[in-house]
């Protein structure tokens, strides 16, 4: 049956030309499995391409392959166009031949992995890997303004059903009245100098919006898994992060650590330590993340410590095309990512060291493909313990939004307390959500 539908499709589109630009998309060579097929097809390719209608002599022309005779396969194909099946169904049915096509030779070729080595864990990324580009099937065909509008109205009926904000929560009023909550298919770059504690705000965003029942995970490069837990623990239980990672801890104290640690168990966080720094390796652990786990926010500590080795590229380009590739992969699975990323030294050279967009380390484009920029400042890190209007900075942090693609720039001030690595609002000094609520 798929020989006669490769020939269906060649038919119906040597007949019509509207067809290869309607489905342009799709329409790619290893739909065909008979040679013959695949040679034709190419011919066609190239004559709508550049504009031509289909013509046998032109055709015969464009042959690459000599021993085929042009004239007698038209005449087999187009006496095909009649098919009972439509255009799309050819299409659809020639796509999931492919993909089954695929998916047994990546049975075979696991079967044969499996033989060779004995870690699991490289089996299993490397069959995410294939089974995502064997799920994937791109139409990008020409948008609809009634369907995107249609959509648009879906959205905005949904928002004002909701209550409070429609995005992902911070965990801080302050930032979410600003934001209105962290969007789905948005990336976010939280900056900082060394120490300045966007680890630390970034692991209170994970676990606040954990702890409103927003699976989400957190990738440290940096950190040990059992330090983040360190950090989490100490911030939510009030147990100085010292005392703890030292063991030097009362009765109380224990149970406090006891109590809380089980608590964080209970909801939907994630802490992945990555054993392995590539792009490709982050992009399929996040894919397994997001359909095992459901996850819809993902933190990354940081961007620079990714690498993705292309031979003849600057680190420059290098990070361009990781922050490029965290943006898309955020659009794809419609999903939130916050990645941090260091300053360049510049910050430290100017007068009162506030960071900006320039200051971003090793790449401009981090800035083009962020929706968002934040950045942490605590003017008593650089020895300023006293603002212009003589108040005191001491435990004071300025979140500084430096781009916002839909919400504008601005700043929001929060507490920061060393001792439990926590960032707290002015007002009240407590967590917009807490472990104790739940």
């Amino acid at each position: 049956m798929r020989d006669e539908v490769e020939r269906a499709l060649l038919a119906k589109l040597t007949a019509r030309q509207e067809y290869y630009y309607t489905f342009f998309s799709v329409l790619q060579t290893d739909l065909f499995e008979n040679p013959v097929h695949r040679e034709m097809f190419s011919i066609i390719d190239t004559l709508y391409q550049q504009g031509h209608k289909f013509d046998i002599i032109k055709a015969t022309q464009l042959s690459t392959n000599k021993s085929i005779n042009i004239h007698y396969e038209v005449s087999r194909i187009v006496t095909y166009e009649s098919y009972h099946m439509q255009f799309e169904s050819c299409i659809n049915y020639l796509i999931e031949e492919k993909k089954l096509s695929k998916f047994k030779s990546l049975v075979s070729e696991l079967s044969l992995k499996m033989s060779e080595t004995g870690n699991i864990n490289e089996l299993i990324e490397y069959s995410v890997g294939k089974l995502g580009s064997i799920s994937e099937h791109n139409d990008n065909g020409l948008p609809d303004m009634n369907m995107q509008l249609e959509g648009f109205l879906h959205e905005v009926n949904e928002n004002c059903k909701k209550e409070g904000i429609t995005g992902i929560t911070s965990g801080y009023k302050s930032i979410d009245d600003h934001t209105n909550g962290w969007k789905n298919q948005d990336l976010i770059i939280v900056g900082g100098a060394s120490s300045m504690g966007k680890t630390s705000l970034s692991l209170n965003l994970a676990l606040n919006s954990a702890k409103a029942g927003v699976p989400s995970v957190v990738f440290s490069y940096e950190m040990s898994v059992n330090q983040l837990l360190t950090r989490l623990v100490s911030s939510e239980s009030n147990v100085e992060n010292k005392n703890i990672s030292s063991g030097t801890l009362n009765d109380v104290d224990f149970k406090r650590v006891v109590d809380y640690s089980n608590k964080v168990k209970e909801i939907p966080l994630h802490i992945d330590e990555c054993s392995n720094t590539s792009l490709r390796y982050l992009l399929n652990r996040i894919r397994r993340y997001v359909v095992s786990k459901k996850v819809k926010l993902v933190m990354i500590d940081y961007l620079q410590l990714v690498n993705n080795f292309s031979k003849g590229r600057s680190r420059e380009q290098e990070v361009s095309q990781i922050a490029r590739a965290l943006k898309n992969i955020a659009k794809e699975l419609d999903i939130c990512i916050i990645a941090l990323s260091q300053l360049s030294r510049a910050v430290q050279n100017r007068a009162g060291c506030r960071p900006c967009l320039a200051d971003l380390r090793e790449s401009g484009e981090i800035e083009q493909a962020a929706d968002t920029v934040v950045f942490v400042y605590r003017p008593e890190y650089y020895g300023i313990e006293s603002d212009e209007n003589g108040n005191s900075t001491i435990g004071k942090a300025e979140i500084i939004f430096a781009k916002g693609r839909n919400i504008g720039i601005g700043s929001v001030n929060l507490d920061f307390n060393n001792k439990f690595t926590r960032f707290v609002e002015n007002s009240d000094n407590s967590l917009y959500y807490k472990l104790d609520d739940l």
